[in-house]
């Protein structure tokens, strides 16, 4: 069956403050985001019937994610209960609505008082001091995993630090334009300041790395019905997928990069299949920048240029604004927030661009737009959605 084109719509967007040391719980962060998706759409609390908490939501584990909402959003029964990476959720409750099993999904998250990485990681002080599947018993972590493919890379496709830095200078110059980002007040970046930034882990720099913030957001998507009679302009669902490869921050398996791909291959290739679009449709978009490598590698994977050639179609200028397809117009990961769980940022600025909310770093005449949700050890998970408006 072939997937549900337009029959459901991103009607609400709503992202929080975004920042280090917020004063709000997480909860407090998500109640906030959901209460403003839901205005953003012009829609009620009591039109929610669907819940998707991120997959790391801090609920799942003291009782289920799923009940706990269903009593905060109103004491009654919700019939979609999702988890999963934003772009690819998304997706899934397209599909969901069109078969009728809910009307009104909200997808959220909230993260405050934790830090990522090892500097806020507790030590346990007895025995065993992490789970048998744990990266920390092998030595992983995200900027040492990151920092290992983007060895690899440089080595195998002749990349270079200035290269990688490209990504952060482009992006810092996004952030400038965006009033709501975390760094963009801190002004422009040059490839010097990026390069001798202080050393995370080689040869990954301090400004190569995403930053680590507080901070909330909320997407509502809707039926055809519904988002007929909302307050914006209804993005609508084209297509999407989600995919899991290489387990949590682990296993690199060899070649460390393939020809066919791995995560997000196969979730683009199965997207732009759904929506019937090509790469050259995509006018704008949000791609998963936690470290800079991780962009080069989107654009490889993604199909929008070959392997090894990321550094030069970044070079080439084709995601900066007025470039053929922009990216990351709201700083990305690296200059506007990095709050746990982002991905939901990069579909927020989308949904902005084509609803043509984006002001200063406004695309002109968006009308088609890609979102990419990863990550674990690069592309070990991945979520590809494809919207469009009328």
């Amino acid at each position: 069956m072939a997937f549900p084109q337009r029959q459901a719509a991103i009607v609400g967007v709503y992202t929080t403050r975004q920042g280090r040391k917020l004063s709000q719980s997480s909860f407090e962060l998500e109640m906030e985001a959901i209460k403003g998706a839901i205005a953003d759409a012009g829609l009620q609390m009591s039109d929610i019937d669907g819940v998707i908490p991120l997959n790391a939501s801090p609920h799942v584990g003291r009782v289920s994610a799923h009940q706990f909402w269903a009593e905060q959003l109103g004491e009654r029964p919700l019939t979609l209960l999702e988890i999963g990476l934003t772009s690819g959720a998304l997706a899934k409750a397209a599909v969901a609505i069109a078969a009728g099993m809910a009307s009104v999904v909200v997808l959220f998250w909230g993260k405050s008082g934790w830090e990522l990485g090892p500097g806020g990681t507790p030590v346990p002080d007895r025995a065993p001091r992490a789970d048998a599947w744990d990266f920390q018993i092998f030595g992983g972590g995200y900027a040492h995993m990151y920092a290992l493919w983007a060895q690899r890379y440089m080595y195998e496709f002749g990349v270079t630090s200035e290269q990688l830095a490209q990504v952060a200078v482009t992006h810092r110059h996004h952030a400038t334009l965006n009033p709501d980002s975390v760094m963009g007040d801190r002004g422009e970046l040059t490839v010097d300041d990026v390069v001798g930034s202080r050393m995370v882990a080689s040869p990954l720099h301090l400004l190569d790395c995403a930053l680590d913030t507080d901070g909330g957001y909320a997407i509502v998507v809707a039926s055809r019905a519904v988002a007929e009679g909302t307050r914006k302009k209804p993005v609508w669902v084209l297509g999407g997928a989600e995919a899991a490869y290489t387990d949590f921050y682990m296993t690199i398996d060899d070649p460390w990069f393939k020809e066919q791909g791995q995560a997000v291959r196969k979730t683009g290739d199965l997207a732009f299949a759904m929506a019937g679009v090509a790469r050259d449709d995509i006018d704008t978009a949000g791609l998963y920048d936690c470290f800079t490598v991780t962009m080069l590698r989107d654009l490889e994977e993604l199909g929008f240029c070959k392997l090894g050639e990321g550094a030069d179609y970044f070079a080439e200028g084709h995601t900066r604004l007025g470039g053929r397809m922009p990216c990351n117009t709201d700083g990305g990961l690296l200059s506007n927030s990095h709050c746990g769980h982002p991905s939901g940022l990069h579909t927020i600025e989308v949904v902005r661009q084509l609803r043509g909310e984006a002001g200063e770093r406004q695309v002109p005449d968006a009308k088609i737009g890609l979102s990419l949700a990863q990550g674990s050890s690069v592309h070990g998970q991945a979520g590809t959605l494809i919207m469009a408006v009328d």
